[in-house]
């Protein structure tokens, strides 16, 4: 059996298979189409910068489904895009079902007005309006080729494919192996012809949107004026791929599931010895993000030490803002706001605490920041799931294994926190290496005047806030990826 080609699978209503076909044609003026098919329903996203006009673009998928009459499919919905944006600028709505009732009525007409002239006639009036899809002149070994099979000029690939096959069953139990290349000769001819066909359809049929897309007038990352205020879907999730950031299934079933496996190996004394490790490592990267954006060099090591620098550095600075800018740059050429965000946010802390922020807080902040690494560190790995980094990174496939690490350490602090209070666990003072006078807990205490009453109020709280912000972002997923699930749901029990 051989595989549909591209445009077969676009007639037979796939949705990526249309979307790869509008996408070839439109390449040239840098617009990306993606489709996604709900039942009867197939939804067209169009990302462009800026977003493609909506008139032109409405215009040009009117004519490519006339063409394609793709099966099982009675409305196309068209959305259009800004690229790095996350709501549509614009959408319209197409029932395929009249536009065939159009082409037909239309088809019927012309052939009574044609049928009715004489040879001559028909053979010199010009088309008033001649099709984007209009075929070349046949070539002669085309001809040959359907004459070959004995089939009509202008039969589709998948009748030419039956034909094929059958009779080179035929010949094959008759043993006659000489027709078989004549026979093989006709088939590849016209497979070649009929999907280079396809192809030259494609962009023919892309000329008049081309044409209609502005390329003067509108400013580079400039928005379209045709914004609506409706509220719009989402991009459409690909469920077909679990490492995908729109996975639902990854999204609303796999990450809770990672985090109560966390639950379960910090309740598990063997697992909670083997890995704890993982605990010790983002302990110093707490300590060492904190001597970071003050400006301080810092190494952590995986010992349960981290070495630092008191005095400031401006190579250390620089570096550091440099890495930031990268990052906002990189955010803004992927078109991802996030990285834009978390660079400046940290770019500003980075500027208060290096310069504004007196010696006796930065050394107070030190202490705090190995068990709130633990904390706020594990918090940010964790709600990192829903963020793709940039495409050099594998952050689809390693954020797995790194929200599994994290939710454990994570939760041995939050258990820890809520224990402290009721009695049933103590305030861990000392350190790894069994001085009491360096433990983090006693430097708060002993040297910045905190009381046990302060220590457990806070590191409790920063839990439960960190606790808050994983759920949010959770909820805020799941409501995003189902948000018309959810529109439906309180239309129907909305008096």
């Amino acid at each position: 059996m051989t595989t549909p080609s591209l445009l077969e699978q676009a007639k037979d209503g796939d949705a990526a298979a249309i979307a790869a076909l509008l996408t070839h044609a439109l390449k040239p003026k840098g617009i990306t189409v993606r489709g996604d098919r709900h039942s009867y329903c197939l939804q067209l996203w169009f990302s462009g910068c800026p977003a493609p006009p909506q008139p032109a673009t409405v215009a040009y998928v009117r004519r490519t489904m006339e063409k394609l009459q793709p099966s099982v499919t009675g409305i196309v919905q068209l959305y259009g895009i800004q690229t790095g944006d996350a709501q549509p600028v614009w959408s319209e709505e197409i029932a395929l079902l009249s536009l065939s009732s159009e082409a037909s009525l239309s088809d019927e007409s012309q052939f009574r007005e044609t049928s009715t002239l004489p040879d001559e006639g028909r053979a010199t009036t010009p088309d008033p309006q001649p099709s984007p899809f209009t075929a070349a002149p046949t070539p002669v070994a085309v001809v040959r080729a359907y004459e070959e099979l004995g089939l009509s000029l202008g039969n589709p690939l998948p009748q030419v494919e039956a034909v094929y096959f059958k009779r080179r069953a035929e010949l094959l139990r008759l043993g006659d192996r000489a027709a078989l290349e004549p026979l093989k000769w006709a088939f590849t001819t016209l497979k070649t012809h009929l999907e280079q066909s396809a192809v030259a359809e494609a962009d023919s049929a892309s000329t008049t949107l081309l044409e209609a897309i502005p390329t003067t007038g509108i400013e580079p990352g400039r928005r379209s004026p045709l914004r609506q205020t409706k509220l719009q879907p989402n991009p459409p999730a690909d469920d077909t791929d679990l490492l995908s950031f729109q996975n639902r299934y990854s999204n609303g079933l796999i990450f809770p599931g990672l985090l109560l496996l966390g639950v379960l190996m910090n309740a598990m004394p063997i697992v909670n010895a083997l890995l704890f490790g993982i605990k010790i490592w983002l302990h110093e990267f707490g300590h060492a993000t904190v001597a970071w954006l003050s400006g301080r060099q810092a190494l952590p090591l995986p010992i349960g030490w981290t070495s630092y620098n008191p005095q400031r550095s401006g190579l250390v600075y620089l570096a550091i803002l440099v890495l930031l800018g990268l990052l906002f740059w990189v955010g803004r050429r992927e078109g991802q706001r996030w990285p834009m965000v978390l660079a400046t946010v940290l770019a500003v802390v980075q500027f208060y605490m290096t310069w504004l922020l007196p010696a006796e807080r930065f050394d107070m902040l030190m202490a705090f920041g190995g068990v709130g690494g633990e904390i706020y560190l594990s918090a940010l790995l964790m709600v990192g799931f829903y963020f793709p980094l940039p495409h050099y990174f594998r952050w689809d496939f390693y954020r797995f294994p790194v929200v599994l690490g994290a939710a454990f350490c994570f939760w041995g602090q939050v258990w820890l926190w809520q224990q402290v209070p009721k009695g049933k666990a103590s305030i861990p003072f000392g350190s790894l290496w069994g001085e009491a006078e360096h433990g983090d807990m006693n430097q708060l205490i002993d040297i910045h005047g905190w009381m046990p009453g302060n220590v457990i109020g806070t590191y409790g709280t920063l839990t439960h806030l960190c606790l808050l912000g994983i759920v949010g972002i959770y909820a805020y997923t799941l409501f995003c990826q189902h948000r018309q699930t959810f529109v439906a749901l309180g239309r129907q029990w909305l008096p």
